[in-house]
């Protein structure tokens, strides 16, 4: 390595310290300054100082040998060639260790001198380095056929992009770039550089024709007919199981309530203990809206008010007075929360107070009403909204009312029976949560009158107790064990009305625990 020699560089060392002087000896392991100096020593001078390669950090050539141009050792650089920097990295990548820190110093203009390839076995005969190692790659770079350092100097980017430029006749304003930007000023049109998260996007996207929904006017109903076609397929009795529903973490049965049994137990709430049914109603919707949005519209990682997308819709399907009563309130609770919430109302005609006032307050609270007809109900949700109903809220019936009850008249079940098919295609099948029973079935023997009126469920919401038709409708086939799932909401019923009357006992300390939800399963005894 004779040719570093009387090189003056300045080290500086992993410790810190730096160290100057005249390059008298050097080799793999260390190097020898003359007449060199110390940081740690300022003013002392030292006749020969030894320095191990491995505790150099850094290496700056200062100044090069007297004889460095006279010699034919190399050729006078130009102005703006780094002679400097070659020498010293020549020297870093020949002295210092193997390790990947010490390796740090690269550059393109690195000359090392020429090493021999080996030669391919192709035809040619051409020099073909061994791609697949270090070895190839450190021969490629070593190489001095090609003068990348010098073939580089000598591109000028500069006068060559201005030349691009002067020969560029295209307007700025005729490129992709200068499309679609907003225009600012009444003057000389100028173009914003930087635009919010709700500009540059399509309108369609970012208002939709929520606000104007809930005025539209009754049409006449006769002139559509429904479709009798998708009829759902009887199933045979399963009377061989005994089946029972139990809570799912503790699998303990849940006591199961008859119609009968509940309206007693409602009625004997508000008489005697002032909890009357708009109250339960809503303690239900506090309960039952905390649930939906948690498990079903995906919780607080959805319904915060930094999410730029559209929330999600709800669909409301009224047609029972205390069911929808209590549905009307859920979803004003949802809509608090900031779900759109829509409603749909069949029978407009025989509504009671309780429900008259919770569908005031739902509309108060920002939820939409429609009381026309089926086709109009699905243009709006296929063509006016850019959300698709994402939860569908089946308060038609209830456990103490009959479809053909509520819905008498003909115009009515004409109504109700396009609702139901349109509601039992696949995909909207998975989205339907029923309160009490699934509409259709009936709340105490579990029994359906007409096939075409059955409305099949996702979820099945029990409010307050759990009634015996849904075992019985398991067990008439009517409903398959483990297609849907089955919560139970506490609705705020007085433990002591339990203990009031005999045949009421057996439901007594039940809600005596810390939750207010239960999910509940369908088990053999």
């Amino acid at each position: 390595m004779a040719e570093f020699l009387n090189y003056k560089v300045d080290l500086t060392l992993k410790d810190g310290t730096r160290s100057s002087g005249v390059i008298t000896h050097v080799d793999n392991r260390q190097i020898s300054l003359g007449n060199a100096t110390q940081s740690s020593f300022p003013g002392q001078t030292i006749p020969n100082l030894q320095v191990n390669s491995s505790q150099i950090a850094d290496l700056k050539v200062i100044q090069l040998p007297p004889d460095f141009y006279k010699g034919g050792r190399g050729k006078k650089p130009k102005a703006d060639t780094p002679s400097l920097l070659d020498s010293a990295i020549i020297f870093a990548k020949t002295s210092a260790p193997s390790s990947r820190e010490d390796k740090s110093i690269d550059s393109p203009k690195t000359k090392a001198p020429k090493k021999t390839a080996a030669r391919s076995n192709s035809p040619t005969g051409s020099v073909d380095p061994d791609w697949g190692n270090d070895g190839g790659v450190k021969d490629i770079k070593a190489s001095t056929d090609f003068d990348f350092a010098a073939n580089l100097a000598m591109f000028d980017k500069k006068s060559v992009f201005a030349d691009f430029q002067k020969k560029d006749t295209v307007n700025p304003g005729d490129r992709l770039v200068g499309h679609n930007r907003i225009e600012q000023g009444k003057g000389p049109k100028t173009k914003k550089e930087k635009y919010d998260n709700d500009e540059m996007v399509l309108d369609s996207k970012k208002n939709d024709n929520w606000d104007n929904i809930g005025n539209t006017s009754k049409v006449d109903l006769t002139k559509h007919k429904a479709s009798h076609s998708s009829t759902p397929v009887y199933k045979d009795p399963v009377t061989n199981q005994n089946l029972k529903l139990v809570h799912s973490s503790t699998m303990s049965p849940i006591p199961l309530s008859s119609p009968v049994q509940l309206l007693e137990i409602e009625r004997l709430s508000s008489e005697s203990y002032g909890i009357t049914p708009p109250i339960m109603a809503e303690v239900l919707a506090t309960n039952l809206s905390q649930l939906i949005a948690t498990q079903m519209l995906g919780g607080s990682s959805r319904l915060n008010k930094k999410n730029h997308n559209l929330p999600p819709l709800v669909l409301l399907l009224i047609g029972s007075a205390r069911c929808g009563s209590r549905a009307f309130a859920t979803g004003r609770h949802l809509t608090n929360h900031g779900v759109r919430v829509l409603a749909f109302v069949i029978n407009t005609e025989d509504t009671d107070k309780d429900l008259t006032t919770q569908w005031q307050l739902f509309e108060n609270g920002g939820g939409k009403v429609i009381t026309s007809s089926v086709p109009e109900l699905l243009s709006i949700i296929n063509h006016q909204l850019d959300t698709p109903v994402e939860l569908i809220i089946d308060a038609l019936q209830g456990y103490d009312d009959h479809l053909e009850d509520i819905f008498y008249l003909e115009n009515d079940q004409q109504v109700l029976r396009s609702l139901m098919e349109w509601a039992n295609e696949p995909s909207q099948q998975s989205k339907i949560l029923s309160l009490d029973i699934p509409s259709g079935i009936d709340g105490g023997s579990g029994t359906l009158l007409d096939q075409s009126l059955k409305l099949n469920c996702r979820w099945c919401v029990s409010m307050g107790l759990p009634i015996t038709g849904l075992i019985h409708a398991y067990k008439n086939g009517y409903l398959d064990v483990g297609e849907v799932t089955h919560y139970l909401i506490d609705v705020g019923i007085p433990n002591k009305v339990y203990s009031s009357k005999g045949n009421l006992r057996k439901f007594d300390r039940f809600w005596h625990s810390a939750e207010s939800c239960v999910k509940l399963e369908v088990a053999s005894e």
